[in-house]
């Protein structure tokens, strides 16, 4: 079954497990794929539409899998008990709505032994939040899929991490691992802040501010990563 990059990396990121929750599983696509893989034996596959549900329903009956996979239809991990999954993967999300999908289910987001959490935008403030409450990051990859581009983190319950302003944009992982596309992700930080600086300089208020010498601080200190 070939579910494309984003989902794979995913996938790779996901520990063996008894019980794997995929929250806004679409078309149950990644725990289909891992179950085949023989990574996990049991997913619950998790939807706030009747739509994806229906969609992942159908994709479960034809590759015959209906007593490893249950559809939930609800909201974020509220269709959960704690302890029902081990690990949790939160995919296509933003990182705002990420933390607001936790933060409704303490109980249940606590009880699990992994998060994999895949934000298309603000990766710096979910990590900020998984290390405040003591989530430690201990895996993270980058996926390149033109046009997007990816950062894909997994967390374990350990300690309070105050991880530092370089941990936090380029990630933990990534930057004691340097992978592959390192350099590219570094390059991607320092783009968007260049455009961001670039139009907060068209207003003089908007230049004086704090503000703009935060993110000019922060620029120069990504670009000593390129």
């Amino acid at each position: 079954m070939n579910i494309g990059s984003r989902l794979t990396a995913v996938g790779r990121l996901i520990e063996d497990c008894a019980v794997l929750a995929d929250i806004g599983t679409d078309h149950a696509y990644l725990p289909t794929y891992l179950i085949e893989q023989k990574k996990i034996h049991k997913a619950l596959a998790c939807d706030i539409a009747e739509g994806p549900c229906e969609a992942a329903r159908q994709t479960i009956a034809i590759h015959g899998l209906k007593q490893q996979i249950e559809v939930r239809l609800g909201g974020g991990l509220t269709v959960l008990a704690p302890y029902e999954a081990d690990s949790i993967a939160i995919c296509g999300m933003g990182a705002s709505t990420i933390v607001q999908i936790l933060e409704e289910s303490p109980a249940v987001f606590e009880s699990a032994k992994q998060l994999v959490l895949q934000p298309m935008a603000g990766a710096a403030s979910l990590r900020k939040w998984l290390g405040e409450h003591g989530w430690e990051i201990n895996a993270e990859c980058l996926v390149d899929d033109e046009p997007h581009f990816y950062e894909i983190i997994s967390a374990r319950k350990g300690n309070v991490k105050n991880y530092n302003t370089a941990e936090l944009y380029l990630g933990p992982q990534i930057l004691a691992n340097k992978p592959e596309l390192f350099h590219k992700h570094v390059l991607r930080q320092c783009q968007t802040l260049e455009r961001l600086l670039t139009n907060m300089g068209k207003s003089e208020k908007a230049k004086a501010s704090d503000k703009y010498q935060e993110t000019l601080e922060l620029l120069q200190l990504l670009e000593g990563y390129k």
